[in-house]
């Protein structure tokens, strides 16, 4: 009997070890785990008793956290094999020391057949509560999706909307969209500031760079689509579309998303024209002060600004526009950030090409 509870401890604490190791993610884990429930039960049989009935529900209780058929069927599978397998090992090898059935004939009528039938029942239990489930969670998932595809067409259309007053063809919004999604990847798989980017940070900054220059709509036609330099009155003007904004994220668009996502998308329509040390607008933030998000936005905002032509001057040639962006690096942008951008010329080009190809 030592012998069958230490087995049976270590079968129990195996699972905790396994997800240490190869992380709770790893999608095989799970047939692992109802393996080991599973050899638990055929030790439980043999050594200890025939009746173990409550037991069977273990592997089965494991399986039904997945609400998965396919898990179902070799949960159930699985389950009634090592039952009927650890009845007749526990019988032949006259372990079980509340042995009733002293022959063969008696453990298989009312042993074997009853439980393998309960098994199945249980398990034809299981595998409808597991697919209706399951339909549940797919129809929740779909319409999610489809809300979440919604909001970003009325993202997109608003980012659109602005492109076109100051007569741009709408590729700022592309263009900067992927800088940043491409930048932000990148930070990602060098493990910079990996306690605040991961695979969310990096769609909800995708998604939301459309609406940086959302202020753009409180601003006057005369002067967002002046062809010449703008007054200094003018250009204070214009400097407010960055607060005005975070105005209109917080005003109109607090339906949108969830809160990491309408928190992203305020602080790049309001911090994307702060500056590393200080002087930039509307706020004079510096350095961390200034959101990640902000920042990131800041290097594919001014690079797609000066890399493409404008009605008051033409576009600037691209080696010169990362030697701008380099020249900007510990005033106007991050240092790592720009070493980051500079390192990925080839992908910044590649894909400028394909936007407007």
């Amino acid at each position: 009997m030592l012998t069958a509870y230490l087995t049976g401890a270590v079968l129990l604490l195996l699972p905790q070890v396994l997800n240490k190791v190869y992380g709770c993610a790893n999608p095989k884990l799970k047939f692992i785990y109802i393996l080991i429930s599973n050899i638990f039960l055929l030790n439980l049989e043999i050594t200890l008793t025939f009746h173990s009935v409550v037991v069977y529900a273990y592997p089965i209780a494991i399986a039904s956290f997945y609400f998965s058929k396919k898990v179902t069927f070799y949960t159930l599978f699985i389950t009634t094999i090592f039952s009927i397998v650890g009845q007749f090992i526990g019988f032949f090898a006259n372990f079980v020391p509340d042995q009733n059935f002293l022959v063969l004939k008696r453990l298989v009528l009312f042993s074997v057949l009853p439980r393998t039938m309960a098994l199945v029942s249980f398990g034809y239990l299981l595998y409808f509560l597991s697919s209706r489930t399951r339909a549940l969670l797919d129809r929740q998932i779909k319409g999610t999706n489809k809300i979440k595809e919604l909001n970003q067409d009325i993202v997109l259309g608003f980012a659109n909307l602005v492109e076109n007053r100051d007569e741009s063809t709408g590729g700022h919004v592309k263009r900067t969209s992927r800088y940043v999604e491409l930048l932000s990847k990148e930070l990602l798989k060098r493990g910079i500031y990996k306690d605040v980017i991961d695979s969310d940070f990096v769609n909800n900054l995708t998604n939301a760079a459309p609406m940086h220059d959302i202020g753009k709509m409180a601003i006057p036609d005369h002067i967002l689509q002046k062809p010449g330099k703008l007054t200094d009155e003018e250009f204070t003007i214009m400097k407010s579309h960055a607060e005005q904004g975070g105005k209109i994220i917080k005003q109109t668009f607090s339906h949108i998303g969830d809160d990491n996502y309408r928190q992203m998308v305020y602080e790049v329509a309001r911090y994307h024209h702060e500056k590393w040390n200080g002087k930039g607008y509307p706020e004079g933030r510096s350095k961390q002060e200034i959101p990640l998000a902000a920042r990131i936005m800041a290097i594919a905002d001014v690079f797609d600004a000066i890399s493409q032509r404008r009605c008051y001057r033409e576009a600037i040639p691209l080696e010169e526009c990362f030697k701008i962006i380099e020249n900007g690096k510990g005033s106007d942008f991050e240092p790592v950030l720009v070493d980051v951008f500079l390192d990925m010329r080839d992908q910044i080009k590649q894909t400028m090409a394909e936007i407007e190809g």
